[in-house]
């Protein structure tokens, strides 16, 4: 079985990557009723899927198939171009998107960090941080969970998506390497800030996974010169302690 989706009454721009394919996007087995694994033999990445670029672009954005939002996103994590780089950074960012959708283009993202286009990626990465977590200042605001007994299905299916896509953000960016395999300079600060400054006072629900997160991802850190992310750990104080315990606790839970 396969899946074809074909563009009908819809004009491409001239000279737009697949403007002269009738095709979005193709899918084989969409179903998943075959117990089999499709290996495409042209390239050697095995997160492609064998669609071009321009297809897997189309599959993320227009699919209302959450499994091939997903698929869409590792073969886009093949590619590493200025391209896909913002079709990844803009699902992301969309709350529309379900959250393991973004949390798949999260995890994308931080495959494709690389010194080889300036970070782009992190930076992509960072940018949702800023714009989604933090105030017209710059500085993070407290983390906002709703209760259980006092709130609508919908709103907490959108704050629990809210803070599964950090979780996964964090974990991307925990994940960024220089091409010496050191830890960028950018990526170990902005996590040192989340550990630091991010607060859970006025939250009524638990925010552990995202220290464990957080502490998993500074201590997995390699620092320029090393030293650094124990050092700055260090200086997190309380919130690093707390941090830990947190962490432990929630490695206890899974």
């Amino acid at each position: 079985a396969a899946e074809v989706v074909v563009v009908v009454e819809e004009e491409e721009e001239e000279g737009a990557p697949g403007a002269d394919v009738p095709l979005l996007w193709l899918r084989l087995d969409p179903e998943y009723e075959c117990v089999l694994q499709v290996v495409w033999p042209a390239r050697e990445d095995r997160r492609w899927v064998g669609t071009p670029e321009f297809m897997a672009r189309e599959q993320l954005e227009h699919s209302r198939h959450v499994g091939a939002q997903i698929e869409a996103t590792h073969s886009l994590a093949s590619f590493g171009t200025g391209t896909a780089i913002a079709a990844l950074a803009e699902r992301l960012s969309d709350a529309r998107t379900f959250h393991r959708v973004r949390a798949a283009a999260a995890s994308a993202l931080g495959e494709l960090i690389s010194p080889a286009d300036d970070f782009a990626a992190l930076h992509a990465l960072a940018r949702y941080v800023r714009r989604q977590h933090c105030d017209g200042t710059g500085l993070l605001l407290p983390l906002q969970f709703v209760p259980l007994d006092a709130a609508d299905e919908d709103e907490l299916a959108g704050r629990l998506g809210h803070y599964l896509t950090l979780r996964a953000v964090v974990e991307a960016i925990g994940r960024a390497r220089d091409g010496q395999g050191h830890t960028p300079a950018a990526a170990l600060s902005l996590l040192h800030e989340l550990l630091d400054d991010s607060s859970n006072a006025a939250n009524p629900c638990d925010e552990g996974f995202l220290l464990g997160s957080l502490v998993e991802a500074v201590g997995a850190a390699r620092p320029r010169g090393g030293g650094a992310a124990a050092a700055g750990a260090d200086a997190d104080g309380g919130r690093a302690g707390e941090a830990g315990e947190a962490g432990g606790r929630a490695a206890g839970r899974r």
